[in-house]
């Protein structure tokens, strides 16, 4: 049979039904956005992983379009006419670059820049594998006022004969004081995201958190040691007392309130490798072992963009002590060393007390005022302040998160603590669009604003050790850069949504490398399951386009999956989506 022959005859047996056509697979067009992919994994579909974050907590998976119409149907028979299900309208997703800092201007660079330190030598760097965190200590010089021989030593009766170092502020202006260069020790955390520099010699206070990737110091670093005339006032508490060093960093206000005593005494510390590659830096006050003392483990852990305070508060006596204990982190972050009027406080709850304050138009001390908006002004922008603020937030439960943001770097600091231990949080800023001189505490014209972080809800409160006890808690703290502002945080991730021209943009701040799935439920839509891969140094952003169906406000509903860890953090909540 000839090959003409033969295709006749396949032509003929098709069409008779006797043989299959040949199968054309169909051509698939690349989509034009990014799009969905499949549902994020419960906590059941991976197996977590030991971590140096808090644990994963199962919830059970977002219900999504997808999901609800997976069970079966039955089939429609001859007489039934199937009737289509309604179609939610779909999200476009355009993957955004991650907004960076804004540029730093040379000069201004040279005038904020940390003295350069020197390797002193003296004490061992620890050194691990490769990832590791590492330890050294160096020495910078700070311009210092003379003050030093003018300290005097009094005690607090009322606190167990507690030490006190006074100033005698009277002859220290006499003196008419001028700064001159003091070497102080610097110890050095330091792993692939972060460096910390601690001043054992000022109160044990971290003064530097730089975050590598943008290479800004998030803490306010004075450039000048300068004695201000605040601090514990007096009375009720020795004279004397009311004096402080406004150094700038993160400081532990022990044993009373207003920056506490310890604030400018030499600490003592040790450091230990950790079994993960980490390190622990042990920070304490050499009024133990026989009187009441302060413990801060100060813990950096091998790359990961997060570090973790632990302080401890240890009563010897044989009889109760009575305390506060209030930490205080200045706050500049960006380039800067200068809070700008972009920065904005996130504080949990809708209203806080007035501590004291120099605009007569806001409540004044002791008065409850709404929070953030209070007289029409959005007062979490610090644009929108007149004169100096302090106000204590509402107690904080376990797990709240607080910190600043700075929209005009696109760079913030974050404080989250999952325990319910310490519930006091005070915010302060020294000036707003007028305000207190910073002559009173610097020479270079810079500001500030402050977070405190206490064991009692208000500086009036005082926390009762019983005798031979001891209290502690965790605080997990990182810097946070490019997604654009804060809506949620915990210990894994920081989370934002900021209205945007092209419809809503994502961000999602890992604190460490995170390979997973992130799920989004916004009203009106189609839940939206995107692949993720982000770390410190490289966020996840994402641009999603809204169809009409979106309403201005409303609640969403996000869950990230780590492949490794489990789920690591889910949240709902109400936001502006337009």
């Amino acid at each position: 049979m000839t090959k003409t022959a033969l295709v006749g005859l396949l032509v003929i047996l098709v069409a008779a039904g006797c043989v299959a056509p040949p199968r054309v697979p169909p051509t698939v067009a690349p989509p034009a956005t990014e799009v969905s992919r499949a549902l994020a994994p419960t906590v059941a579909d991976v197996t977590p992983q030991p971590s140096n974050t808090a644990p994963a907590t199962t919830a059970p998976a977002v219900t999504t379009a997808a999901t609800a119409s997976a069970s079966p149907t039955a089939p429609p028979t001859a007489t039934t006419v199937p009737t289509a299900a309604p179609t939610l309208a779909r999200i476009t997703v355009q993957p955004t670059k991650a907004p960076t800092k804004a540029p730093t201007k040379a000069a201004a660079a040279a005038a904020t820049a940390l003295p350069p330190p020197t390797v002193s030598g003296s004490e061992v760097v620890t050194r691990a594998v490769r990832g590791a965190t590492t330890y050294r200590v160096e020495q910078i010089s700070l311009p210092t006022y003379p003050y030093g021989a003018l300290l005097g030593r009094t005690a607090d009766d009322e606190r167990a004969g507690y030490p006190v170092l006074t100033l005698d502020r009277a002859a220290y202006e006499a003196t008419g004081p001028q700064p001159a260069p003091e070497a102080y020790r610097l110890l050095v955390l330091e792993n692939e995201y972060l460096r910390l520099g601690i001043l054992p010699d000022l109160g044990g206070r971290i003064y530097e958190l730089t975050f590598k990737p943008t290479g800004s110091n998030e803490l306010y670093a004075n450039t000048v040691v300068k004695p201000t005339q605040w601090g514990p006032p007096s009375p009720p508490y020795p004279p004397g007392a009311n004096w402080w060093l406004a150094a700038g960093g993160m400081e532990w206000g022990f044993p009373v309130e207003e920056h506490g005593y310890e604030f400018g005494t030499v600490w003592g510390y040790d450091h230990a490798a950790q079994p993960d590659g980490g390190v622990m830096l042990t920070l304490f006050t050499k009024t133990g072992p026989q009187a009441p003392y302060a413990v801060v483990d100060v813990i950096l852990p091998p790359d990961a963009g997060y570090f973790v305070v632990q302080p401890r508060i240890v009563n010897p006596l044989g009889a109760s002590f009575r305390f506060k204990w209030w930490a205080n982190t200045m706050l500049a972050p960006g380039p800067a060393n200068s809070a700008s009027p972009e920065l904005r406080f996130i504080l949990p709850g809708s209203s806080v007390t007035v501590h004291s304050t120099g605009d007569a138009s806001l409540p004044q001390s002791g008065q409850a005022m709404s929070w953030p908006v209070a007289g029409g002004r959005d007062l979490s922008r610090l644009a929108n302040w007149q004169h100096y603020l302090g106000a204590f937030s509402q107690p904080v439960a376990g797990g709240a998160f607080a910190g600043v943001y700075d929209e005009g770097v696109n760079e913030g600091m974050l404080r989250v603590v999952p325990s319910g231990t310490a519930k006091g949080l005070k915010l302060f800023a020294p000036r707003g669009t007028d305000g207190l001189d910073p002559a009173l505490w610097t020479d270079d014209g810079s500001s500030y604003v402050e977070l405190h972080g206490g064991l009692t809800a208000n500086f009036g409160e005082w926390y009762e050790l019983a005798p031979g006890a001891e209290v502690t808690w965790s605080e997990y703290w990182y810097p946070v850069a490019g997604i654009g502002g804060v809506t949620f945080a915990n210990t894994a991730a920081a989370l934002s949504f900021v209205p945007s021209a092209g419809g809503l943009r994502l961000g999602i701040f890992p604190t460490e490398a995170t390979e997973g799935q992130v799920t989004v439920a916004l009203p009106g839509v189609e839940s939206l399951t995107l692949d993720l891969q982000a770390g410190p140094a490289a966020p996840f952003v994402r641009e999603l386009g809204l169809p009409e169906a979106v309403p201005p406000s409303g609640e969403v509903s996000v869950r990230l999956v780590d492949r490794m860890r489990g789920t690591i953090l889910e949240w709902t909540g109400a936001v502006q989506l337009r």
